[in-house]
């Protein structure tokens, strides 16, 4: 579609007003002024859920007797598992519930088709910051090659603490060294602060390690001194009891810190092994890596068969041998624990912090999924097309990348459950999850890249990146700065160029028109100027006239009234009707003057 072709108006869509409940009184509205597409819902779950099931019921038969078609715009909610308080795995299961939830009312509007349920990809996580690099910026040469191709510079991103849940913002910075100033990266800061929690786990347990070595050296010297072995074979007095005595005290004592010290070494190892698998780069381990971990299993799985063997002689053996072997086992244990140590010490630094967009893409696919195969297994082949719509690019999941790769994801991983749980076959699943699993893309949206430098020819490169999954298109106009949602034409977001490339990947998507901040601000309709931008066909035949020629348009006999009977005639000179009075009665007239010269309309 190029900027001249028409967007013809069976697939245009409007909204009904989302801030109430009363979406039958909306619905209403909207179809009487014989709009054939409508999208309802509302933005937030308290007044989503006002709507009464029989509510649901009644729009469905309006939309049947008009033969309007609908979708569902769902309250904002988190996919990924975000709050104010940070992540969640339960506050990502509620999310999940509730698209359920929204997913089965959405049936309700029309159990024959895929009616699409459009979903925020956040409720406003932060993401990445980026400006518009040209080689002609000051700091250019600062650049990263990556940011050099992409022409953009990473300015700040967030990190999440896998572990914990909470987001630390991280911002590119520039230091002074004895050697001169350097630029560190966000990345660099996040590798960064990888490394250093990593290392200090390690560290923490080396310590216990060095302090036990450390008492176990005293030991040994006690036990090597010459008066400690005379006073082991021969006591003769009170005096030298008592020396003997202090001289087992202390190594007693060592003996107990050095027991606490392996308790915590043991604790802190499994600690250390549990993260690493835990926060790992899948995909990524080495042929090497593979060995420690299957050497330090291996010393474990010995320690376990020895721990066996000494409770089984605990049953049989007297209490004085029992305490040696239990004596020889302690020491034992305490060299596999430094063989582990030595072993998991060089494993790879896992990935415990990642930045908010690859930790919410990857709740967020686990999300999408579930809730796919939840509709599937329900509705079949005509459960609801679930869209996921991108929010503002500085946030999580909202550029044309990271979308398109949060549907792809999330199809992939919809088709395993599908052949893993529900036996589908797996060219039939990924038919089935193309259908059902979608994007919708919001050109309004990603004009707010604005602000941050970028120009048209960019956001239809983020257009251009998501078009092939796009399901569903939100339309708005703004000038990129706030989501004023204006009538189309009247901002400056290249809508037709984003509709151009939408275009190429699917022709029947429909485009829903958000202008309720026009609608707000000027209590009037925007689906005129609308159509008139879209330069819409006046009627289903291509050969009519389009509502971009209406301002200048003359009809024909066969039109209005014609040659016969021209409106502007009676208009202007006889006044044969009764446009040209004042508004106050019943007229078109927009001030207080008469069609005569100039005299007040008394």
């Amino acid at each position: 579609m190029d900027s001249d072709t028409a967007l013809a108006f069976s697939r245009q869509s409007t909204t009904t007003n989302p801030q109430t409940a009363n979406q039958i009184t909306e619905l209403g509205r909207v179809l009487n002024a014989g709009i054939k597409n409508v999208e309802v819902g509302g933005i937030q779950q308290e007044i989503f859920e006002q709507i009464p099931k029989q509510h649901f019921q009644e729009m469905k038969r309006l939309a049947e007797i008009t033969g309007a078609k609908m979708s569902v715009h769902a309250p904002i909610i988190d996919p990924a598992g975000f709050s104010q308080q940070g992540w969640s795995e339960d506050e990502r299961k509620e999310s999940e519930r509730y698209m359920k939830l929204v997913l089965d009312k959405a049936h309700e509007l029309n159990p024959k088709e895929n009616i699409p349920v459009n979903f925020h990809t956040t409720i406003g996580v932060p993401g990445s910051m980026t400006e518009k690099a040209r080689p002609t910026d000051r700091d250019y040469k600062d650049l990263t090659p990556e940011e050099r191709a992409r022409g953009e510079k990473i300015t700040m991103v967030y990190a999440v603490d896998r572990e914990t849940g909470k987001p630390t913002p991280l911002k590119r910075e520039e230091k002074d060294y004895i050697s001169g100033k350097r630029t560190f990266t966000p990345q660099e800061i996040l590798d960064n602060i990888n490394r250093t929690s990593w290392d200090q786990e390690k560290l923490q347990l080396m310590s216990y390690q060095i302090s036990k070595e450390k008492l176990q050296k005293l030991n040994k010297d006690i036990e090597l001194n010459p008066e400690y072995l005379r006073l082991v074979l021969h006591q003769d007095n009170e005096d030298e009891r008592r020396e003997f005595s202090r001289y087992q005290s202390q190594i007693d004592l060592h003996n107990r810190q050095i027991e606490e010290h392996d308790k915590q070494l043991d604790s802190g190892l499994n600690n250390l092994y549990h993260k690493y698998m835990k926060f790992k780069d899948k995909g990524a381990e080495d042929e090497r890596t593979l060995k420690v971990i299957k050497l330090a299993k291996d010393i474990s799985k010995s320690e376990d068969e020895e721990y066996a063997k000494l409770r089984e002689l605990s049953k049989r053996l007297p209490r004085e041998e029992f305490s040696k072997r239990e004596s020889q086992f302690l020491e034992q244990r305490s060299n596999m624990m430094d063989q582990k140590l030595s072993l998991l010490s060089n494993l790879p630094t896992p990935k415990q912090f990642v930045t908010t967009e690859d930790f919410a893409k990857e709740n967020s696919i686990k999300t999408v999924a579930n809730v796919a195969a939840y509709a599937y297994k329900k509705y079949g082949e005509k459960a609801p097309l679930l869209t996921m719509e991108n929010v503002f690019p500085n946030m999580v999941l909202s550029r044309g990348e990271s979308l398109k790769g949060l549907v792809q994801e999330s199809r992939k991983e919809f088709v395993r459950k599908l052949v893993d749980e529900q036996k589908v076959d797996r060219q039939k699943a990924e038919k089935i999850a193309n259908n059902l699993i979608g994007a919708t893309w919001d050109v309004g949206h990603i004009h707010h890249l604005k602000k941050q430098g970028y120009e048209d020819e960019d956001f239809i490169k983020e257009t251009k990146a998501v078009a092939p999954v796009v399901k569903h298109i939100h339309l708005t106009d703004n000038f990129g700065f706030t989501d004023s949602h204006l009538p189309l034409g009247m901002g400056d977001v290249p809508i037709k160029e984003h509709l151009k490339q939408l275009e190429k990947a699917d022709k029947n998507a429909i485009g829903v028109i958000e202008a309720g901040g026009f609608i707000n601000q000027f209590k009037a309709n925007p689906i005129p100027e609308s159509l008139e931008y879209l330069n819409s066909p006046m009627y289903s035949y291509d050969a009519g006239p389009s509502w971009a020629d209406s301002r200048d348009l003359y009809g024909s006999y066969l039109v209005g009234y014609g040659d016969i009977l021209p409106e502007k005639h009676f208009d202007t000179f006889y006044g044969g009707g009764f446009s040209r009075l004042p508004k106050e009665l019943g007229g078109q007239s927009q001030g207080n003057r008469s069609r005569f010269a100039g005299t007040p309309n008394q």
